[in-house]
């Protein structure tokens, strides 16, 4: 999940709730043609579909429909549904039911919840008038019940009973919330939230520490919380020295950490934007603990190791990592770039990009198990684990590089591909791509996971964004 902290460090931007019993009403159903211009018919049936969003634009907005993932066709019989100019979206545990939050126009006003029972492929829809950005939206273990962290200058929290079809619990937030999970035992809320309140003001800059907090998760009252210092996140002096100008380069650097949650118990990682440290969040221990990342060595190389310093990594004007986590939630998968600003010959400020690589990290102590040589600034994990995607921009195209994490070793790299994992609905994974050339020319791909064999590949003039529960 990363909709707010796309960065420049010359400038920030976030672009786009009274609590009261929702009422259902109707979804529209427009018609949608998702098909590459040479597809033959498709055959496929729903339980072998992808799940698709197709940007149409105007009146139109985005259309929602299962796709063929050998013809990229929409499957027939199964009509459109719109989800709106605008939407955020999250799949219930068992993957039968799909909540977004969407808005009717351009901007972040009047967003109300569309649940879509997907076997049966039935809408419902509940008017909320939500304001603002939805930051996180999750489902409780049970499925019963919806979380959502949403808001521009305001910033609220929502609880939503999907059987009685009434929120349950609201109330605002001292700032925006960044991650967001049920405990396992769906009693309780866990929240990360960094300490900027209106990014409109001058608040934004020279951030506090961040914080976490456990929440009751019927009435959000609080039962824990902690400040992280040492933890940055936000925009920050370059130095004591230095006073913020935004429209000043070089005074100014952006830190985003890496955070994950853990998959097998109630705990965050953070991994440290500005320094070789991860925090573990224990929040049923109610816990912070920061360790140094350190390289594995063995018991004499620890020994030669007893009188080193503590090496730092070196900050830019803006420093931005990404984590996932290994099913088994041993692992932390780590990349992360660096983002200086300089003067060229004729004066003008430019942006150069600085991969930091990628690391593995253990969970248990924060020991590096090992670096892996890239350049990538983004990834994620295919759902069983077994092969990391790594991806960055080149000069004008994407890349891709496969990891298989049994071997420990790149097996494939791809250009003309920014893959992400897919689950088609039966469970099976797939590897999708999309990206634009042009704001009429944009790349759709399907694709084999472990080598990245292509399946499908085609142009359209509609962007299609691609669905799919982790």
């Amino acid at each position: 999940m990363r909709l707010l902290t796309l960065f420049l460090i010359f400038l920030l931007v976030l672009t786009a709730c009274t609590a009261h019993p929702a009422t259902p009403q109707a979804a529209p159903s427009p018609s949608l043609n998702t098909s590459p211009t040479t597809a033959p018919a498709t055959h496929a049936t729903f339980e072998n579909s992808l799940l698709a969003v197709e940007w149409k634009g105007g009146s139109e907005g985005n259309l929602l429909a299962p796709l063929d993932p050998a013809t990229g066709i929409a499957l027939p019989g199964y009509t459109p549904i719109s989800v709106g100019q605008s939407y955020f979206h999250a799949f219930s545990p068992d993957r039968q039911t799909l909540a977004a939050v969407i808005f009717p126009n351009d901007t972040t006003y009047n967003g109300n919840l569309l649940l879509i029972d997907l076997p049966a492929w039935k809408t419902q829809t509940f008017k909320l008038n939500l304001h603002g950005w939805v930051t996180a939206m999750v489902f409780s273990p049970d499925g019963r019940r919806l979380a959502i962290a949403h808001g521009e200058s305001t910033y609220r929290l929502t609880v939503f009973d999907l059987e009685q079809g009434v929120i349950t619990a609201q109330q605002k937030t001292d700032s925006f919330v960044t991650r967001l999970k049920f405990t396992a035992d769906g009693e309780s809320l866990m929240l990360y939230r960094p300490a900027i309140q209106n990014f409109y003001t001058d608040n934004e800059l020279g951030a506090g520490p961040p914080q976490v907090l456990l929440l009751d998760a019927a009435d959000l009252s609080p039962r824990w919380s902690a400040e992280l210092v040492g933890v940055r996140d936000g925009i920050l002096p370059k130095d004591e020295k230095t006073v913020i100008d935004l429209n000043q380069p070089g005074t100014a650097m952006y830190l985003s950490p890496a955070l994950a949650f853990a998959p097998d118990r109630d705990a965050l990682y953070i991994i440290h934007a500005d320094s070789e440290q991860l925090t573990t969040i224990d929040f049923n221990a109610q816990k912070v603990e920061t360790v140094e990342i350190q390289t594995k060595l063995s018991w004499f190389e620890r020994l030669l190791s007893l009188d080193a310093s503590v090496a730092y990594a070196k900050v830019a004007d803006g420093t931005g990592k990404q984590a996932v986590v290994s099913p088994d939630g041993q692992f932390l998968y780590v990349v992360g770039v660096n983002n200086a600003s300089f003067q060229d010959q004729q004066g003008n400020w430019q942006m150069s990009q600085i991969p930091l690589g990628a690391d593995i990290i253990q969970t248990s102590d924060g020991s590096r198990v090992m670096h892996i040589e890239t350049e990538a600034a983004d990834l994620s994990l295919s759902p069983d684990g077994r092969f990391l995607y790594l991806r960055n921009w080149g000069a004008n195209e994407p890349w891709t590089e496969v990891f298989d994490t049994s071997s420990r070793q790149v097996t494939a790299r791809k250009t003309g591909i920014y893959a992400s994992p897919a689950l088609l609905m039966n469970g099976e994974s797939l590897v999708v791509s999309t990206y634009s050339s042009s704001e009429t020319a944009h790349h759709m791909g399907i694709f084999q996971p472990d080598a990245l064999a292509p399946l499908l590949e085609w142009t359209g003039p509609h962007y299609i964004a691609w669905l799919t529960p982790q």
